[in-house]
């Protein structure tokens, strides 16, 4: 921690300023016998090198800056604070007053009154300020945290949507819907998770669409969090979806589209935001819900809706296909067709292995090639998973660990997961076919259609924030039907979903 009165550079800066501005202050060379509070401050951060304690003096008056390095803006550190101060120190008011200080005019500027709050205030790029006649400590507000700009997301491709992107900056994350729900329906309740870091963390959602039980639920469920550190919407979800620790469905989806997060919030859904994280969260949801992307929005309706039963139909291929493929080739050769029958056999001509165990191989080679792609560069990893892909399945071809077919159906079904836009689902799907193809070694389709039971069962008593996670609607009709799992025209689709039990049930404009 650095008890100098400034660095080299920074002196100078303020040496500059001084001079050109004839002002009557210098610097107080010495170490200033500190104050009761500044001492304590001292011993609290005195292992934390990125801390500065600075020392300057104005017409006669010692003032102590402490600020964190990096977290500050240093426009306002060296020219706006000590203008303003020597022009406040110039006509010395009787008492440093809240109210007289006001004269500084220096932005939200108050009363820091623990350590605690002296420790959040300065990780949080605020300047604390000391004077000596005074032993109270004033924040004031310099901060200019390190962000990056609102780029394009890398997950939610934008063809025709808006192209801001959610950032770490759980402030401007804010602005981002707030800009869009210009309306004072949309509520913002902040809360503050993890007794070290402190993580800020916000819900928002509509107060007369929401479900008020959902609300108090959620709202209970965060309260109740007792961690060290909140670092993930991962963590956050497991946190407050206690009374199932081992879930492997996701309950939470997320977007790192604003355009995305207010459709959601329009439809009675909350969205919760976390410092640090470059997503929104999404809740409760439904597995017809983690099929939709924000791209559907600015689609045409009968397009979208082809795109939204291509994914229905890529989960099933995804998760279900290599099993039932195994199935028919090691158990139940008889309900295939001939000619097909005879190309498969010749295939597997030279194999050493049985079925089911060249179908895992398998499995675990474009694993590992999908692991390795998403860890590498963008260009790159797309170039290793593809190219990658056909070298080393014509190679296994031809070394004779697997047959042409079982390459076709393994490859289609990892394609299959690349309809789906939540890589948690993508995970999951994947532990299914390992799941499904286990229970077919042993049992060929009896064992299929056990696990396609087993697998249904699950889903069917999952449930999100009381949400159940196969429920289209809470009142069964084919509108309600065709809007969960397809893309209606807008004059139509003027019903906000029944699954989320909202107050306000219908949307302004359309038709009945």
């Amino acid at each position: 921690m650095k008890f100098n009165k400034v660095s080299l550079k920074k002196s100078k800066k303020l040496d500059e300023f001084i001079k050109e501005k004839k002002l009557e202050s210098t610097f107080n060379e010495q170490t200033l016998e500190s104050t009761l509070n500044e001492q304590a401050l001292k011993e609290t951060f005195k292992h934390c090198s990125d801390v500065t304690f600075s020392h300057l003096q104005f017409h006669h008056e010692p003032i102590t800056l402490i600020y964190c390095t990096g977290l500050v803006s240093t426009d306002m550190l060296y020219k706006t604070v000590p203008k303003k101060l020597e022009n406040f120190l110039k006509d010395r008011p009787s008492q440093f007053t809240e109210e007289a200080l006001q004269a500084l005019q220096l932005p939200t500027l108050q009363v820091v009154t623990s350590t605690e709050e002296a420790e959040t205030e300065i990780f949080s790029g605020k300047l604390l300020l000391i004077f000596r006649s005074e032993e109270t400590i004033y924040s004031v507000d310099i901060s200019d945290r390190p962000q990056r700009d609102t780029e394009d997301s890398n997950i939610e491709i934008a063809v025709k949507g808006p192209r801001d992107n959610f950032i770490e900056d759980i402030t401007i994350n804010h602005a981002l819907i707030r800009k869009r729900l210009r309306t004072t329906s949309l509520i913002s309740e902040k809360f503050e998770v993890g007794k070290r870091s402190k993580t800020k963390l916000s819900i928002l959602y509509m107060a007369d669409i929401v479900d008020t039980a959902t609300l108090n639920e959620i709202k209970e469920k965060i309260l109740s969090i007792d961690v060290d550190g909140l670092y993930s919407g991962t963590q956050l979800e497991e946190l407050i979806n206690d009374d199932h620790p081992f879930a492997l469905f996701p309950r939470h989806s997320y977007t790192g589209r604003p355009d995305f997060a207010v459709q959601s919030l329009l439809d009675g859904r909350f969205v919760i935001l976390i410092d640090g994280v470059s997503f929104a969260y999404i809740t409760p949801i439904n597995l017809f819900f983690l099929l939709k992307t924000a791209e559907d929005s600015e689609s045409n309706y009968l397009y979208a809706a082809f795109e939204r039963l291509l994914r229905v139909l890529g989960i099933a291929v995804a998760a279900f296909l290599p099993g039932f493929w195994v199935a028919l080739t090691a158990f139940h050769q008889n309900q295939i067709p001939f000619t097909l029958l005879a190309t498969v056999v010749e295939s597997r001509r030279g194999v050493p292995l049985p079925t089911a165990v060249e179908a895992f191989i398998m499995l675990i080679l474009f694993e590992v090639f999908r692991e390795a792609g998403m860890r590498l560069p963008l260009s790159v990893g797309q170039t290793l998973s593809v190219i990658g892909g056909l070298i080393i399945g014509d190679a296994a071809i031809r070394a004779g660990l697997t047959n042409p077919a079982m390459l076709v159906v393994i490859a289609a079904s990892t394609i299959a997961t690349f309809t789906l836009i939540n890589q948690s689902l993508v995970g999951i799907v994947a532990l299914i076919r390992f799941f499904v193809i286990t229970l077919v070694a042993f049992f060929g389709l009896f064992g299929f259609f056990v696990s396609v039971f087993l697998v249904s069962t699950y889903i069917a008593k999952f449930h999100s924030f009381g949400v159940p996670y196969l429920q289209i609607a809470s009142e069964m009709s084919l509108k309600n039907t065709l809007k969960a799992v397809i893309k209606l025209p807008d004059r139509l689709d003027n019903k906000r979903p029944n699954s989320t039990n909202p107050k306000d049930k219908t949307k302004q404009g359309g038709s009945s």
